[in-house]
């Protein structure tokens, strides 16, 4: 057996209790942290886009990550939770003569065997089926973690789309601005599946679900059956419904070959307009513009995303747009779209008309629940579930953009789109599926980039009556609380995300934190976490 060998990285004197610390360890990015006492030693770079974990936060026994709140366990190195796949691996740790030394990385069992070095895990096979209808961020995570929990039975992902799982979220940021390798795009390898047994169907649209027979009929007229299932359909994208918007060089953007199509019609086009400033649309401005493309955004509202961070953030964003060269046409909207056989003028109707040959449309989405009509599990276009994300049938379970989920800080019912919680919700699903009985709980969690700057939101506000803010909206450096009834019920955040961790913190365990606290820069919100 070959001697380990230990590399010195650190003096103990420079380890604070609870505070991260970058290291080195050959090419190797290691984060030290001091808890209760004893170090612990993980990888230093978040499995998602790499981000120096050193920036994040530490909350009890993880680290999460600045950039997109990935999770980590110090101890193991494990992932916790999405949107990092992976987890970081961890390295043994001796302290000798005030000095630390850590020894070479530990691989956790799961990336082993998914490269085909291991076995399944250890839990004895069963004949079990479990389904899983979408494979999207929920449908994903979903198996992956039966996987990781020890499921030794059948799991079969299905998926309408040609293509393996992917990462939808750079569909509109750094794939659309042409910035991402197209081989980052898919989340696994073209091997991983197989490898993890799990049977990918792709191309295979379902019809219908019958919850009491429990089958799934497929379009093709097949049929599976199956024991336990997952619905995580995702969304169907708005169509815009004016004169001409059926023409060639109109474009949804969705999917991965929507993404495809308008990159290479960008490639063509001297201009763009996007029509809709919500996520998707704000985003494919920003991304088509450092393409080079003249690009107009048109929307109703008076500055993108004013309705979720309002209106001092939205005027930010539109100063960005603006710095960012984009034409903007602000409390409009489409009258229609002129063209031969493809198109070549929007005209709108304050009566502008912008000569183009290339329209992306991002006006949001509605559940896809056809496959459950007739099933009484879908209520005003959504699928209610409970705490374990279960809906009304027993072993029929519901995650992501369609689920309506309670959140038990308000009562509240809700339906969340966004990547992460639509990953988390797969997560806990999976483990409902496995029988574990603890109710899903997680602040939602998303971000959006646009022309250099990354804006977070922790939490969830439909309605609020004050904005409570640190820093400076103006100079993009600044957090912003949004309060009901006194409740911090959602945060927004830019450049600051050791204290949105924090405060994103204090939503999720109900601590209380006053408006007034919130402001008052001498309010230490790391200790929030303590």
């Amino acid at each position: 057996m070959a001697e380990t060998v230990w590399t010195k990285v650190a003096k103990e004197k420079d380890l604070a209790e609870g505070v991260p610390l970058a290291a080195k360890v050959g090419k190797d990015d290691v984060l030290l942290v001091r808890l209760k006492g004893k170090v612990r030693a993980c990888g230093g770079k978040c499995t998602h886009y790499g981000a120096p974990l050193a920036e994040g936060l530490v909350v009890g026994g993880e680290v999460q990550c600045p950039w997109h709140n990935a999770r980590f366990d110090l101890a193991t190195g494990e992932m916790t939770a999405p949107p990092a796949l992976d987890g970081v691996g961890c390295y043994p740790v001796k302290i000798e003569k005030g000095e630390v030394f850590v020894g070479p990385k530990k691989r956790s069992e799961f990336p082993a065997m998914a490269e085909g070095k291991g076995e399944l895990p250890s839990r004895k096979r069963t004949e079990t089926t479990f389904a899983i209808i979408g494979a999207g961020a929920a449908g994903n995570a979903a198996a992956e973690t039966l996987r990781r929990e020890g499921f030794g039975g059948r799991i079969v992902l299905i998926t309408a789309e040609p293509d393996r799982p992917y990462d939808r979220p750079n569909l509109s940021k750094d794939y659309l601005a042409g910035e991402a390798d197209p081989d980052w795009i898919p989340l696994r390898s073209e091997t991983f599946y197989d490898k993890l047994k799990v049977e990918l169907l792709t191309g295979r649209r379902v019809a219908a679900l019958d919850p009491k027979a429990r089958t799934i009929a497929f379009e093709d007229g097949k049929a599976l059956k199956f024991d336990q299932a997952l619905v995580a359909t995702g969304g169907v994208p708005r169509r815009l419904d004016v004169p001409g918007a059926s023409l060639t060089g109109v474009f949804l953007l969705r999917s991965l070959a929507d993404s495809k199509a308008i990159v290479a019609a960008a490639e063509k086009a001297g201009s763009a307009v996007v029509i809709g400033a919500g996520f998707i649309g704000a985003e494919a401005a920003s991304s088509l513009r450092h393409r080079g493309l003249e690009v107009h955004l048109v929307a109703p509202e008076e500055a993108p995303l004013a309705r979720v961070f309002g209106e001092r953030i939205g005027q930010w964003v539109r100063g960005l747009h603006e710095e960012g060269g984009v034409r903007l046409h602000l409390g409009t909207t489409v009258k229609e779209i002129r063209g031969r056989n493809r198109v070549e003028a929007v005209v709108l109707a304050d009566g502008t008309t912008i000569e183009t040959n290339l329209v992306v449309t991002g006006l949001g989405i509605t559940p896809a629940v056809a496959c459950l009509d007739g099933t009484g599990l879908v209520t005003g276009g959504a699928v209610p579930v409970d705490g374990w994300l279960q809906t009304r049938a027993e072993g029929v379970f519901a995650a992501g953009d369609i689920a309506l989920a309670p959140n038990p800080r308000t009562g509240e019912a809700e339906r969340i789109e966004h990547w992460v919680v639509a990953e988390r919700q797969g997560q806990h699903a999976a483990r409902a599926m496995l029988g574990s009985r603890a109710h899903y709980d997680l602040v939602p969690f998303f971000w959006t980039r646009q022309f250099g700057k990354s804006l977070q939101y922790f939490g969830f506000a439909r309605q609020w009556d004050r904005v409570a803010y640190r820093g400076r909206v103006e100079d993009g450096d600044f957090l912003a609380g949004y309060y009901a009834g006194g409740n911090l019920r959602a945060l927004a955040a830019s450049g600051r995300p050791k204290e949105a961790i924090a405060a994103g913190c204090a939503i999720q365990t109900g601590r209380k934190l006053s408006a007034d606290e919130f402001e008052d820069a001498g309010t230490d919100l790391e200790a929030l976490t303590g």
